[in-house]
């Protein structure tokens, strides 16, 4: 049996321990001591980080009433000093107790249960057992909340027989049975609980609603708690800062400026498609004045350099436009060769016979569906072989 010291006082952060077994493993030793403060995982809190005699824990578990301290190697001395991340566990005695503080808000406010609970690496997150909760009825959890925290309520955990908990009047039932460890939030909150948690609710600092969507038909809520939240306040400040510095805004004139701005994106983004779809068609009727005529058929070929693929393709889409037309172009870069087919809607094009007479040559590869086909080369040298090819071949390759 292992005494557990985070129980005993959570802020402590070391403590001296005696050896009672090693588990030895090729990567690894398990240990159990005769106290620890490093508390295994469990309730949805992640387990302690830290060293014991210097060596790193590699994980902490529970396994029946001992706690195994996974290390990366034994211990040399059966005698141990061990020093668990502070920053690391007081970061989830924020969350924990802080999601016990915003649970139990949720209750106070509109009578919303929480059913799912996740202490991540970013977030905290609350799933509750409705739909949708109102804006104005999560900013009042919000508020409710933060109240809490500023009145620095004690936070206590004693333990509880079945026969206690039936007058304690718990948040929710708990979920096993038996002794059970009940954890207080003065006036405010009592429930089922084995996590450490901070001594007052002022311990635990802001808390703050980022986020929110639905899972399962239920409302999951993203949180920011303690430290992250500071955290999270001071980066999004440097944004807006960065923002009004950028847009010669005051804060309050930013969703305006940045609405301005989209404004004027959209339309420069429509003016530019329309300045080139009138290119393409320039460019393609230039294309067909060059075409070779082979019977009723015309065949267009053009070889372009560094040209944008939007161009490239609208060229190509705005020449088979015209009844009894094929068409191949190539967009030669240093290094490759990107390559088009097409063929007007009234003419079919046997691509398969295409693909084994013309790719080779630039050793390309590539493939499309009626009408167009499109691809890359290897060989930007031989483009214009590849466009006289498929010249030559085109009467055979259309119908």
């Amino acid at each position: 049996m292992t005494h557990k010291l985070y129980y005993d006082d959570p802020m402590k952060r070391e403590f001296d321990a005696v050896v009672v077994q090693t588990e030895q493993a090729p990567e690894h030793a398990d240990v159990v001591l005769d106290r620890t403060c490093f508390y295994p995982e469990g309730g949805g809190q992640p387990a302690d980080r830290g060293a014991v005699d210097g060596i790193r824990v590699l994980d902490v578990r529970k396994r029946g009433e001992s706690i195994i301290h996974r290390l990366q190697r034994a211990p040399d001395s059966t005698t141990v000093h061990g020093a668990i991340d502070w920053n690391h566990r007081f970061d989830f005695m924020q969350q924990h107790t802080g999601q016990h503080i915003i649970s139990a808000s949720m209750v106070h406010i509109g009578g919303y249960n929480t059913v799912a609970v996740h202490q991540g690496e970013r977030y905290t997150t609350i799933e509750c057992d409705v739909a949708e909760i109102p804006d104005d009825r999560l900013a009042a959890i919000e508020d409710l909340a933060n109240e809490t925290v500023g009145r620095n309520l004690d936070i206590r955990a004693f333990s509880a027989s079945q026969s206690q908990i039936s007058v304690l009047q718990l948040r929710r039932e708990p979920k096993v049975s038996g002794t059970v460890r009940i954890v207080e939030i003065d006036g405010f909150d009592r429930v089922a609980c084995g996590g450490v948690h901070t001594l007052t609710s002022g311990q635990v600092g802001i808390i703050k609603l980022v986020g929110s969507e639905r899972i399962r038909g239920n409302l999951r809520t993203l949180w920011k708690i303690g430290r992250r939240a500071l955290d999270d306040y001071r980066e999004k400040t440097e944004i807006v800062n960065a923002l009004v510095d950028r847009l010669s805004a005051r804060q309050h004139e930013l969703i305006e400026r940045a609405d301005r701005l989209d404004q004027a994106l959209k339309q420069a983004q429509y003016n530019e498609r329309s300045i080139a779809a009138r290119l393409c068609s320039v460019l393609a009727g230039q294309l067909h004045n060059a075409a070779v005529q082979h019977g009723a058929l015309r065949i267009v070929t053009h070889r372009f350099e560094g040209q944008t693929p939007d161009l490239f393709r609208g060229v190509l889409e705005a020449v088979i436009v015209e009844p009894g037309t094929c068409a191949c172009l190539v967009n030669v870069e240093p290094q490759r060769v990107y390559w088009i087919i097409g063929c007007s809607a009234d003419l079919s094009l046997d691509f398969d016979a295409a693909r084994d007479r013309l790719l080779p040559i630039i050793s390309a590869r590539g493939g499309g569906r009626a009408s167009i086909w499109q691809g890359i080369g290897t060989e930007p040298l031989q483009a214009t072989r590849f466009l006289h090819a498929f010249e030559e071949n085109a009467h055979y390759l259309t119908r």
